[in-house]
């Protein structure tokens, strides 16, 4: 029995349906039916039970349920705790970086930078994480925010837009598309693109342009990062889209995989993320010193654009082109 299983269990008695409960938590159905399975065999008795309406709880699934509640929110309440401790009585505030350097390109280190000198009370940590981890850890309280990507839907998660950047069409330089200078959404034919399957829903609808092609069919790949990304992209010989800060920053890079224009692909957006009820000051400042390092330096991306200064906080995504 471990935490996440634990979470598992009670998303999906809140909603009442595995699927809505596997929705919640951003991961595929079949996995979360798997970890309940295993949960029932851990406690040695059934736990959910099927009805019309859905799902209900048996009684040891009632039983677990409130158990599982008190456990989570400990857990919540002590991790909170042990970062607010610090090192030195410093209070410890971590920032998630998505793909690395490559979550905001060349303005990762200049945010950064800017909100340590703004906050020397703080022991700053940076934490690097992976397609899926952007979410994951935002929500479960390993970093307190993070510098992602859209698309970030999810009803307890707030991304606050900072740029756009294009996005282009990675391919191995045999291919035949790789010496065009620029290709359209209409180009790629039947290619079938990589799916990351650990991804929630929305991400891998977006990076394989889901709803804008006519084919659909995509190539399953576990990988989470760019490196091994760009290497299931090679293997396969397929094409794949990435955010051009991804290509050069954090990929394979020239000349290993070429960059190829796409001219009607909706722009990679990057702003910050975090979870909608945190209450802390310093997320406020990071968003705020974020924007100002923006506008002032978002010439250092290449075909870079800010986000509309009037942008509000959003959940979910729209698309810009």
């Amino acid at each position: 029995m471990d935490v996440r299983t634990l979470e598992y269990f009670v998303l999906v008695a809140e909603e009442g349906s595995i699927s809505a409960g596997a929705r919640r938590a951003m991961v595929a159905q079949p996995a979360v039916s798997v970890a309940l399975r295993k949960l029932e065999r851990d406690v040695g008795a059934p736990l959910l039970e099927r009805s019309h309406g859905g799902i209900e709880l048996t009684v040891a699934g009632h039983t677990l349920f409130v158990q599982a509640q008190r456990v989570l929110r400990c857990m919540a309440e002590a991790r909170d705790e042990t970062r607010r401790s610090g090192a030195r009585g410093r209070a410890v505030f971590t920032v998630g970086l998505t793909s690395g350097q490559a979550s905001a390109g060349e303005l990762t280190g200049p945010i950064l930078q800017a909100f340590r000198t703004a906050h020397p009370e703080l022991d700053l940590r940076v934490r690097e994480l992976d397609f899926a981890g952007q979410f994951d850890e935002v929500l479960h309280r390993g970093v307190d925010l993070a510098l992602v990507r859209a698309p970030y839907e999810h009803d307890d998660l707030v991304m606050e837009p900072l740029f756009t950047e294009p996005t282009v069409l990675v391919v191995s330089p045999e291919h035949l598309l790789a010496e065009l200078p620029e290709v359209s959404l209409d180009a790629l034919g039947g290619e079938r693109l990589l799916e990351v399957v650990r991804a929630p829903e929305a991400w891998r609808a977006f990076w394989s342009f889901a709803g804008l092609r006519t084919e659909q069919a995509g190539i399953p790949t576990e990988e989470l990062g760019l490196i091994g990304y760009c290497m299931d992209v090679l293997k396969h010989g397929t094409v794949s889209p990435m955010a051009l800060s991804g290509w050069r920053l954090g990929g394979l890079g020239a000349p290993t995989i070429r960059a190829v224009r796409l001219t009607d692909a909706p722009r990679s957006v990057v702003g910050v993320g975090y979870r909608a009820s945190a209450r802390q000051p310093e997320i406020r400042s990071f968003v705020d010193i974020a924007r100002a390092v923006t506008a002032e330096m978002v010439a250092l991306v290449p075909e870079a654009a800010p986000a509309m200064a009037h942008s509000r906080p959003v959940r979910g995504y729209t698309r810009s082109v």
